[in-house]
């Protein structure tokens, strides 16, 4: 085995070498006969690295071992994969076929590998080929790795057992399901892409451009998604769309335009510093970045937010809009402007509720604000300073 000085490699087998004697106690024939098999009842493969400590070992209750070709099949082998001296990974299948005394293992009828973390993360495919000193598992047919909360999909997969890192290409499928949801429900997001890297150790997630998908904020609702590619980390729970990213749903009338958007998973959550613009119905509305909560159902449009209806247009310091209920609230610096008639209202705060119509209309609750009004009629003397506290409509 090769790097013998830097790694043991054992073999422990306990046989029953019946058909060995048997063969030795037969007459000589003038034509040899093919090399019986051993069969063993239990089977061991192990290496360590220089220390000592065990990199990897494998398992099997029992096999069968073709000397002349240096084969061995295996049943139900099992596999340790190890971290430090200690389990990492478990790898198994129904059978396997050890080539060159296992310099190449080839594991059949369903391959396993089942992070022993905690995480209940498991990597499967139809078959697999293992080459223990590339430190590699490639896996073939169907290849998956799933996780309580998502599930991801490729035409290929392989696992870097040294680096940790699977992985996934061509006609990557990344489908996620908020937490405690069956996975057999339509999944909350479904993201396409044509690969990503995963490192299974420190959560880095890499998911390569274009990205597009379909997110569902509920079960007869879709918004269609866009990004150039996507960078996460799954342990600390976020994913970094970047730009441009783009979210439309039609049935709603809603548009987004976005530069670079986390999503905090763990949290249902959206956050971006980056300058957004946005439509949903009739109203339009920018600003220089903006969070939001799927589970509270609330934006918060910060940095500057600028609203603009027919004829009128609304600008703060931020506005935070509640989608369930229609209540707004603007604030800081706040100015609304109307066209017919050309009035301009300021004040620190104002709030507004979404009316069937979709237009937004707002008061100033206990709050000082002041107005302009502009007329057209010759000879008319235009109002200004006025303390009021109507409602004013927007």
């Amino acid at each position: 085995m090769g790097g013998a000085d830097l790694k043991t490699f054992a073999l422990i087998a306990v046989a029953g070498f019946s058909c060995l004697l048997i063969g030795g106690c037969a007459s000589i024939s003038d034509s040899p006969e093919p090399a019986k098999p051993f069969q063993f009842r239990s089977l061991t493969l192990r290496q360590n690295d220089n220390s000592g400590d065990p990199l990897w070992e494998l398992r099997s209750p029992r096999s069968r071992y073709q000397l002349d070709e240096r084969q061995a099949e295996v049943i139900t082998p099992v596999g340790i994969l190890y971290r430090e001296g200690k389990p990492a990974y478990r790898l198994s299948a129904p059978k396997a076929l050890l080539i060159r005394d296992g310099e190449q293992v080839e594991l059949m009828d369903g391959v396993h590998l089942r992070a022993l973390d905690g995480s209940s993360l498991v990597i499967t495919g139809d078959r697999a080929v293992w080459t223990p000193n590339d430190d590699l598992l490639v896996l073939q047919g169907s290849p998956k790795a799933e996780d309580p909360m998502q599930r991801l999909t490729a035409d290929h997969a392989q696992f870097n057992s040294k680096n940790e890192e699977l992985q996934l290409r061509n006609n990557l499928v990344l489908k996620r399901w908020n937490k405690g949801q069956s996975h057999r429900e339509p999944a909350q997001l479904v993201l396409r892409s044509p690969e990503a890297d995963w490192n299974l150790k420190d959560g880095g997630l890499t998911v390569a451009g274009p990205v597009s998908g379909v997110q569902r904020p509920e079960v007869n609702r879709q918004r269609l998604l866009s990004a150039s590619a996507l960078i996460g980390n799954t342990t600390e729970n976020w994913i970094d769309f970047q730009p441009p990213v783009t979210v439309d749903e039609a049935a709603e009338g809603l548009a987004l335009r976005a530069g670079k958007t986390r999503w905090w998973t763990e949290e249902n959550r959206l956050s971006s510093s980056a300058p957004a613009q946005g439509t949903i119905k009739k109203l339009k509305a920018s600003s220089g970045g903006f969070e939001l909560w799927e589970d509270r159902q609330e934006l918060l449009l910060k940095s500057g937010c600028q609203l603009n209806q027919p004829d009128q247009s609304l600008t703060a310091t931020q506005c935070r809009w509640n989608w369930e209920s229609g209540q707004l609230m603007a604030r800081g610096s706040v100015e609304l402007r109307r066209q017919k008639p050309k009035q301009i209202t300021r004040a620190e705060l104002m709030q507004g509720v979404t009316g069937n119509d979709g237009q937004i209309r707002f008061t100033a609750p206990d709050s000082r604000v002041r107005t302009e009004l502009e007329f057209d009629q010759s000879g008319s003397t235009p109002s200004s300073g006025q303390n009021q506290s109507p409602p004013v409509q927007f």
